[in-house]
């Protein structure tokens, strides 16, 4: 008697066939500790997670580059995500964060299965689709510089960029994005009240894992359109509510921010129009010659293959880009042209007589096994678990937490990213640059790194900026060291300047000797910064502010913390005085004394002022709070929230689903 699946159990077997594939090919990582990629910033979005995990409810994070809001260390979804499943398991942040990745390896591929199946009721298109995402590496075949060693064509590039590369993000916004398109498209065709909801929810998450999400989501929702011959407003009005959804943890004033820092990598912004036009006009030729074409899911795959190809293919062979950080559009590449393959594959199957489809039914089998057992010997090789006791970015970092508690240090090379997952210590450095809110904190660790051509002077430089930035140590990795990067140019610098804390193999910390360890400093008014440096070498409006923070005659001033967000500074002063506490300025920083508000200012470093206007001892109250545009924001977000709910009212969804776009 022959065995039938049913039909209604297919798209199920298959998803549940193509998890136990990746989960084969990945196995270790489910289990894996730290890996053998210390010098991938995977340290930092583990350490975003042990924050989430250990403070839910704090707003400001003081970790990275001299502290910032939470929402400025990087979008939330990934490290939050790490943090719950950290949570329910009782896992370290960092085992919680490779089986989170193992999880979003396996189901990247389910998630495009199940896009083009409920597109095209096709199983075929669809398993051939998702099958070639688990097991080929079509931009490598196309850009010969992504090709990894050995591996020909074929090596696991998408496995590679989440273990060597740790794009641990963009990696959960690629296995997120077909989802998003999934309920795009439905919201389109049906307006049903769960396909508009999902849309946003997805469309939110998106873009809350990883800034190319957002871009892979805009190209996506134009080629749906582009495919469907419609759905404009359907599409604006989910994007909009999508951010409104998500814009309390991506406002106004943060996209601004990223905005002015995107672009690099090695790829110039287009300083003419004429590259962007050409794209533009082929893309349109492209849509015009594909106009008849009654597959709407294939109109779609080439559109959207388009952009997804041009960016990469543009960034590598012509060192050209038309959005930020083109080179890193590889894997969004990867899951566009297998999508085309699928889809190649299945008009095969269907035009070709029994025999030949079943011939290539064999040739893929055959392929498929041998590209599992490629995958699998090459995954073993890449994820390499390590002893983290015994590297030497974890005894720097243990060091600093046992000697130097709460207190800041700028930690160098590639251990800044290992070190808040162990230690509590404030850092100049580390996290995500283009979100770093205080462009003068970026020009000081610059100009510590690399000082003077010469390397005369460089000592004085370094230690104005650590000073001004109430940095307490310095760590720095000499020539023979084992951390990766060596960013510290002449590490011999410091060599009987500063006074030397702790050494072993190659690497220092150095104490940066100041008359107090507090973060809260008094100064006379005139003393604080008159003028922004020009670059990390000018260190001449830091003279006066230093030597301010030299005189002893000067009083000291304590900090009590309640949190990380709210505090108390205490400190005998005199009205011509001031506090600079060494914080990032942002708008939500409010000052108390005695329940009176006192003026809270930036200075030209970017740092916190507060004039209390004391005379004699000083309780000042410090707080970071919600500002009118996060007030907005939630509001905004709040709104969104209950106008899904009401699309689960009868009357309200039958209005929506009125005239819905149809397929042709």
């Amino acid at each position: 008697m022959n065995f039938v699946v049913p039909r209604r159990w297919r798209p199920w077997l298959i998803s549940f066939g193509l998890i136990l594939l990746n989960a084969y090919i990945c196995r270790e990582l489910f289990f894996a500790e730290f890996l053998n990629n210390l010098d991938s910033n995977e340290g930092a979005f583990t350490a975003i997670a042990r924050f989430y995990r250990e403070h839910p409810f704090e707003r400001w994070y003081p970790w990275f580059n001299a502290g910032m809001p939470i929402e400025n260390a990087y979008q939330p979804l990934f490290p939050a995500l790490a943090a719950l499943l950290s949570g329910i398991t009782g896992l370290k942040p960092v085992r919680s964060v490779h089986l989170l990745l193992a999880l979003v390896y396996c189901f990247g591929p389910v998630s495009l299965f199940w896009f083009v199946w409920d597109w095209s009721k096709s199983w075929v298109m669809s398993a051939a689709a998702a099958l070639g995402y688990s097991l080929l590496s079509p931009a490598e075949l196309f850009i010969p510089a992504l090709r990894l060693n050995n591996a020909g064509f074929w090596g696991p590039l998408r496995l590679y960029n989440i273990v060597h590369y740790a794009e641990d993000p963009h990696n959960l916004a690629l296995t997120l994005l077909p989802m998003a398109l999934f309920f795009l498209r439905r919201a389109i065709v049906s307006r049903t009240p769960g396909s508009i909801i999902g849309a946003i929810v997805l469309s939110a998450s998106v873009v809350a894992t990883n800034a190319f999400g957002g871009i892979d989501l805009a190209i996506g929702g134009l080629a749906l359109m582009l495919a469907l011959g419609g759905g404009f407003w359907t599409i604006a009005g989910i994007g909009l509510a999508s951010y409104f959804w998500l814009s309390p943890w991506l406002p106004p004033s943060l996209i601004n921010l990223i905005r002015h820092d995107q672009w690099g990598e090695g790829g110039q912004l287009q300083r003419t129009w004429l590259t962007p036009l050409v794209a533009i006009a082929c893309f349109i030729l492209i849509v015009w010659l594909t106009r008849r074409l009654t597959s709407t899911i294939e109109r779609f795959a080439i559109y959207f293959a388009y952009w997804l190809c041009l960016i990469p293919i543009g960034f590598f062979a012509y060192k050209i880009t038309l959005v930020p950080q083109g080179g890193r559009y590889q894997i969004e590449m990867e899951l566009a042209v297998c999508l085309l393959i699928g889809l190649l594959f299945a008009r095969m199957v269907r035009h070709t007589p029994k025999w030949a489809g079943y011939a290539l039914f064999a040739v893929a089998l055959v392929l498929s096994v041998r590209q599992t057992v490629h995958f699998r010997r090459f995954a073993r090789g890449l994820i390499v678990p390590i002893d983290i006791t015994k590297t030497i970015e974890y005894k720097t970092c243990a060091w600093l937490d046992r000697n130097l508690k709460g207190q800041r240090a700028m930690v160098s090379g590639d251990t800044e990213y290992v070190c808040n997952i162990v230690s509590d210590n404030p850092q100049l450095s580390s996290g995500h640059e283009p979100s770093a809110p205080n462009w003068m904190q970026r020009v000081a660790v610059y100009g510590i790194y690399t000082g003077t051509p010469d390397g005369k002077a460089d000592a004085e430089i370094s230690t104005h900026w650590l000073k001004a930035f109430a940095t307490q140590a310095i760590t720095v990795p000499g020539p023979k060291s084992h951390e990766f990067y060596h960013p510290v140019v002449h590490p011999e610098r410091f060599d009987g300047v500063l006074p030397v804390l702790w050494h072993e193999e190659d690497d220092t910390i150095y104490a940066v000797p100041q008359r107090s360890h507090s973060l809260a400093r008094v100064v006379p008014k005139q003393a604080i910064v008159s003028r922004a440096p020009l670059h990390g070498l000018d260190i001449d409006p830091l003279r006066p502010f230093v030597s301010a923070l030299e005189n002893s005659d000067l009083p000291l001033a304590e900090v009590q913390w309640d949190g990380l967000s709210r505090g108390v500074i205490r400190a005998a002063m005199q009205p011509s005085q001031v506090v600079s506490l060494a914080i990032n300025h942002a708008p939500g920083w409010r000052a108390k004394v005695v329940g009176r508000d006192v003026p809270v200012t930036k200075d030209p470093l970017g740092l916190i002022v507060i004039a209390p206007g004391c005379d004699g001892p000083c309780e000042i109250r410090v707080e970071y709070g919600v500002t009118l545009e996060a007030w907005l924001c939630r509001v905004a977000s709040a709104l969104v929230t209950l106008g899904m709910c009401l699309l689960l009212v009868p009357g309200i969804s039958a209005a929506v689903r009125k005239e819905p776009l149809r397929q042709p």
